[in-house]
């Protein structure tokens, strides 16, 4: 053997191994093994190693015979009968499955890929081209259960399919498996993608805990060493397997030809006025419909725009009126991974922004799409200027800052700040070029060459260099429309500061509700009041509430085309809410609009929709008349001067007498039996005090120079109960309304997560709680806090599971979201008796960007509470490096670590490091004392702790 492989290598390798092949001849002639019989040989001489401690096993020499028949029994017990039992539970016919025990998925014969194809629903798979479909609104079916695929943080180049959801309170994961059978086991927030079950039968179980042979275990630890899980053969071939394969491969082999249409797609859907997101199925269906060869065998610009057209969208118009209300189409599985890999790849060209995802759907819905100019070229051209000559203008502005020259090397380098600012901002994803030149840059600066490349340290040393106060760069975000992010935002605001609304309706159709008492209860501080109640008394214990919601459909024209209010309306739906962060409130409509469609004014009569409906009251029930409810264009003047400090004042006055008062504690007694009445009949879940802790509130100092930080807790009060239940009365009537008349409107639904044994049980508790009238504590919340769902929009009338609502219509603030705004338009063109003003494939349409925007604006709010809330901690740490915090603990310990909160501040989450005696002991729930912080990083949200 050593002359056949000679001939390969040099001397010294020769050498070597002859060297290796003698010492392991000597070592084979003095071994147990030259004996003629092993049994006679003792027990402690058949053991030629052992390792102390126990720590692995020892090595044994047996008989070949002996190894065989230890093999046989190990796969017999370990994958032969795991593998017979999942077929008799699952009934499959175990007689068949010999073929399969050692199939190859890379060469499946016919019959094989033929039965494969059997188990697959014919309406997402299509046998004779091989190709699997998916349609977005199956993502809004049913939350994550076993049998969907995934892409996940830790295996990203490939499809896995979960196996298994959540059994356990105290370890809320999930299992995935990959296509060669590995097992993962995490959480929702590993998933980045996620594709409905392509099977038409559930399986009865995936993976089982594993029945040891002889002590030795092979399966996946997910708690402890003690107890594993197994998925068998049978199920990973006929399974978890051939599916995700399939994908996966065909989305590799379309990746080079998906970047090339994702590149040219660009072209024509970049607004050189700014960033604006689109729909990633939309995305998806062009990059089907693009043909590069018939690209290049004709005019591209004409080409490109039949596709747009085709798909429903128009090039050159606002890019609002790509929302043609043509209904999204079933879509490639392949060209749906294919296109978001190609997405994260082009990342780093500038060309796509943030990629946005749902939290329910755990799957991206959109993504922002760059300027061509003033992005992706702008910064081609940036990189190649500051890599010139060996990065010759790094040092150049290195050394002018070294220096003590900041204003030269600004007014030099204007680029650097620009990039400075954008990295600070958040708004490069996936760019290592970026990051190659940050780092550079800072470690020829003698200030900082010595720290940790971050976004903090990015934003104060752009402080320094520009002197201009930059609070939080976050607002500079390509995401959130903010007005100094682009020309488009900047127009847009213009446009908001002229805008006059109609005020030519015709009230003689309008109900006046003429000196009844309309309470507006809000804050101080509000910046929009669309909302109202009033109560009529219409028998012994017998009431009629009247909800009056801000009319604003009534101050847009009745003819917008050439209009200032289809202006309005395009930029309204672009914003899709009024943003509300911290330090910013971007409203959704002009503050003209805002003012006239204003309630509370006392006096002046308002405009409203009203919603009606009788009660009847009981000792501890309400019944709702719901035949009585009506919607009615409406005019309110008599508007009592409230607050919800004032209301909780006034409801706790015990001898005051007057008509106002005796309202209000009947509306607060009613609103007692509505809640009741959910949790008993409905099943609703409500969190009460302790959910939202610690929220930032940022105000202007006396000399408007900085702004003064505080937090507060979000209390429950009599007040807040009342509007609540009463709001959610009336969007629980309307969503009832619209579905029993068929109308198209845009619902908020909530579906919860798919459980099993204790984890189902521990979700159940939570009802309990409700029905024994006790909230959640602040521990519970962190204990079930992972196994709740998030709420999404749709146009299809659902059950909100969570306020328990056969079906929620939000109608309530139509000046702040633009989904109740549709609802209403709906509404007015219904009540006229004129045809809707949007279709069912229009208003879902709508509600798709909708959630879309709902999912930036949502993700830039917590990502400012979180800024703020870890700046005040920074500076809490330079006063005192030595305090200690406690921390409640959120997650399972993996690798020595867990994910915390601190409980009197929400948004001030972070890891904590464990000492080793503590990683099997601590449980979500638990409070940690003596924590110290070792690492804040504000502006990317990340605190580490240790503990002491």
């Amino acid at each position: 053997m050593i002359e056949l492989i000679s001939g390969s290598m040099d001397f010294t390798q020769q050498k070597t191994m002859v060297r290796h092949f003698h010492r392991a001849l000597r070592a084979l002639k003095k071994s147990p093994e030259t004996l003629k019989s092993l049994d006679n040989i003792p027990g402690p001489a058949k053991f030629v190693y052992q390792r102390p401690g126990q720590l692995e096993p020892g090595v044994e020499i047996k008989q070949l015979s002996h190894i065989q028949k230890g093999l046989d029994e190990r796969f017999y017990n370990q994958h032969f009968l795991p593998s017979k039992n999942w077929c008799r539970d699952n009934a499959v016919n175990w007689a068949n499955m010999k073929d399969y025990l050692n199939m190859d998925l890379t060469s499946l014969s016919s019959k094989q890929r033929a039965d494969m194809n059997d188990s697959l629903k014919p309406e997402v798979f299509d046998s004779e081209s091989g190709t699997f479909r998916m349609h977005p609104s199956h993502l809004l079916d049913s939350s994550l259960k076993i049998g969907d695929l995934v892409l996940l943080r830790s295996d990203p180049s490939q499809l896995c399919m979960c196996v298994e959801v959540p059994t356990e309170v105290t370890n809320p994961s999930y299992a995935f498996a990959t296509i060669d059978g590995h097992i993962r086991f995490g959480e929702r927030n590993m998933i980045l993608l996620r594709i409905p079950s392509f099977h038409k039968a559930a399986a009865k179980y995936l993976i089982k805990e594993e029945v040891p042979f002889l002590n030795t275990r092979i399966g996946a630890v997910k708690d402890s060493p003690e107890k594993t899980f197994m998925l068998s053969i049978v199920a990973r071939q006929l399974y978890t397997s051939y599916v995700p394969f399939e994908i996966t491969k065909a989305a590799w082999n379309r990746m080079g030809v998906t970047t090339k249409k994702l590149e040219l797609l660009h072209r024509f859907l970049q607004r050189s006025t700014g960033p604006w997101q689109m729909s990633i199925f939309k995305l998806c269906e062009l990059v089907a419909l693009l043909d590069i060869d018939k690209c290049q065998s004709s005019s591209t610009g004409s080409y490109i725009e039949g596709i747009l057209k085709e798909a429903g969208m128009f090039r050159d118009a606002h890019p609002i009126e790509s929302f043609s209300g043509r209904s999204l189409k079933s879509i490639d599985a392949s060209d749906f991974l294919a296109t978001y890999w190609s997405l994260v790849q082009q990342q780093e060209h500038n060309l796509w922004g943030q990629i946005h995802s749902h939290r329910a759907m755990l799957t991206p819905i959109s993504v922002t799409v760059l300027p061509l100019t003033s992005h992706h070229l702008y910064y081609k051209e940036v990189l190649k200027e500051l890599k010139k000559d060996n990065y010759a203008a790094l040092e150049s502005f290195a050394k002018l800052i070294n220096t003590g020259e900041r204003n030269s090397a600004k007014l030099q380098y204007p680029q650097i700040s620009r990039l400075l600012r954008d990295y600070a901002a958040g708004n490069f994803h996936n760019n290592g070029p970026i990051i190659t030149i940050v780092s550079k840059l800072f470690r020829k600066l003698d200030k900082y060459q010595n720290n940790d490349i971050t976004r903090d340290l990015c934003h104060e040393f752009l402080q320094e260099l520009t002197c201009e106060s930059i609070p939080n760069p976050q607002l500079l975000s390509n995401e959130i429309r903010s007005p100094s992010t682009s020309e488009r935002a900047v127009l847009e605001q213009k446009i908001y500061d002229l805008a006059l609304p109609n005020q030519n309706d015709d009230i003689s159709r309008r109900h006046d509700f003429g000196k009844m008492n309309v309470y507006c209860i809000d804050s101080e501080t509000a910046h929009e009041i669309d909302d109202g109640i009033s109560i009529e008394a219409t028998g012994e214990n017998a009431y009629t509430l009247h909800i009056h919601i801000a009319d604003p459909v009534s101050l847009f024209s009745n003819s917008q085309e050439g209009s200032f209010s289809k202006e309005i309306w395009n930029i309204a739906l672009q914003r899709g809410f009024t943003s509300y962060l911290p330090d910013c409130v971007t409203p959704m409509l002009p503050k003209s609009y805002s003012k006239a469609g204003d309630l509370g004014k006392d006096g002046i009569a308002s405009k409203t929709l009203s919603f009606s409906v009788d009660i009847r009251c009981r000792k501890n029930n309400v019944e709702i008349l719901e035949e009585t409810f009506s919607v009615k264009l409406g005019l309110v003047s008599q508007f009592p001067r409230v607050t919800y400090k004032v209301v909780d004042r006034i409801l706790g006055l015990e001898q005051d007498a007057s008509q106002q008062t005796q309202e209000l504690r009947t509306l607060h007694k009613i609103a007692l039996l509505l809640r009741s009445k959910r949790v008993k009949e409905q099943n609703a879940i409500i969190f009460g005090e302790g959910f939202n802790r610690g929220l930032v509130k940022l105000m202007p100092t006396q000399t408007n120079t900085a702004t003064a930080l505080s937090f507060e807790d979000q209390e429950e009060t009599a007040s807040t109960v009342l509007v609540s239940e009463i709001m959610i009365l009336a969007n629980t009537m309307a969503g009832k309304f619209f579905r029993d008349r068929g109308i198209p409107g845009v619902f908020r639904c909530y579906k919860g997560l798919q459980l099993k044994d204790n984890a189902r049980q521990g979700y159940n508790s939570l009802r309990d709680m409700m029905h024994s009238q006790k909230f959640p504590s602040a521990k519970d919340i962190a204990k079930l806090s992972s196994l709740l769902n998030s709420s999404f929009y749709s146009a299809r009338a659902e059950k909100h599971e969570m306020i328990g609502a056969p079906a929620y219509l939000p109608v309530t603030s139509p000046l702040r979201r633009f989904a109740d705004l549709v609802n209403h338009w709906q509404l007015h063109c219904y009540l006229a008796g004129f045809p809707l003003k949007f279709s069912e494939d229009q208003v879902s349409d709508l509600a798709w960007h909708i959630q879309s925007r709902d999912v930036v604006l949502r993700k830039a709010a917590r990502d400012s509470a979180s800024f703020w809330t870890l700046v005040h901690l920074k500076s809490q740490q330079e006063l005192n490096p030595s305090r200690r915090l406690s921390v409640m603990v959120t997650s399972v310990p993996r690798l020595g670590v867990v994910r915390c909160v601190l409980p009197e501040l929400s948004t001030a989450r972070g890891i904590l490091k464990l000492k080793p005696e503590a990683s099997s002991t601590v449980a979500i729930g638990d409070v940690v004392h003596n924590c110290r912080i070792t690492r804040l990083d504000c502006l990317d949200s990340i605190m580490e702790l240790e503990m002491q």
